[in-house]
C-alpha cells in the first residue's frame, strides 16, 4: 500500500505525463505557439500529416506509451535495477524527513498500478 508521500509522486509523475502529452498534441494544431519549441519545422511536418481525429488520437496515444516508458525506467534505475545499480545507488529521499520514498516497495511497479488505477476511473 502507498503511502501519502509516494502518491503525491505518482501523481506528480503522472500530471509531468499528461502534460507533455497533451503539450505534443497541441503543438500539431494550426495556431500552436512553437516559438520555445527546438521542433517547430518537426510539428510543423506532422501537422499536415496528422489532422484527422483518429490520426490524433494514435499520435496521442503513443506519447502517453513512450513517456510513460521513460518514466518507468527512470523508476527501475532509482530502483536499482538496471545497470547503474552496479556503480551507484540511488534513493528518493524526503528532504524533510528523510525517510525513504521506496520504503521497501519497487517504485516502477506502483507506479504502474498507480496509473491503472487512476487512469481508469
Amino acid at each position: 500500500m502507498l503511502n501519502d508521500k509516494q502518491k503525491l509522486l505518482f501523481e506528480n509523475l503522472k500530471n509531468i505525463k499528461s502534460y507533455w502529452v497533451n503539450t505534443a498534441v497541441e503543438n500539431l494544431s494550426s495556431n500552436a505557439d512553437l516559438i520555445a519549441s527546438n521542433c517547430e519545422e518537426e510539428y510543423q511536418f506532422l501537422a499536415e500529416k496528422l489532422s484527422s481525429v483518429e490520426e490524433l488520437l494514435a499520435f496521442q496515444k503513443t506519447q502517453n506509451e513512450t513517456i510513460e516508458g521513460v518514466i518507468h525506467s527512470i523508476l527501475v534505475m532509482i530502483d536499482g535495477g538496471d545497470d547503474l545499480a552496479d556503480k551507484l545507488s540511488l534513493d528518493l529521499i524526503d528532504g524533510e524527513t528523510k525517510e525513504s520514498l521506496q520504503n521497501d516497495i519497487a517504485l516502477h511497479e506502483e507506479f504502474a498500478g498507480y496509473l491503472l488505477d487512476v487512469e481508469d476511473e
